[in-house]
């Protein structure tokens, strides 16, 4: 599975975006916004497993916004996200 994070500034707080899953997070600022989509992509894919629903393993994450290319690699090493 691959998908995207697109993080947008609107002035008063962040929003970490990914259109493959339909989520969006809120956070003040980049870390925040980002803590909590990865947490929402863990608990994704950690209830899918749960339900017995097949998904495809996380292969790419791609972001738009050059700063947060470190969380591309945690997300995928985190045994949590994969298969």
């Amino acid at each position: 599975m691959n998908i995207s994070i697109k993080l947008i500034d609107n002035g008063s707080e962040y929003i970490a975006n990914c259109p493959e899953l339909d989520i969006n997070c809120y956070g003040s600022d980049k870390d925040e916004a980002l803590r909590r989509i990865r947490a929402v992509i863990s608990f994704y894919i950690n209830s899918a497993k749960e339900l017995g629903i097949s998904i495809n393993p996380l292969k790419n994450i791609s972001f738009e916004d050059s700063e947060v290319n470190f969380l591309s690699s945690q997300l995928l090493q985190n045994n949590n996200l994969i298969n």
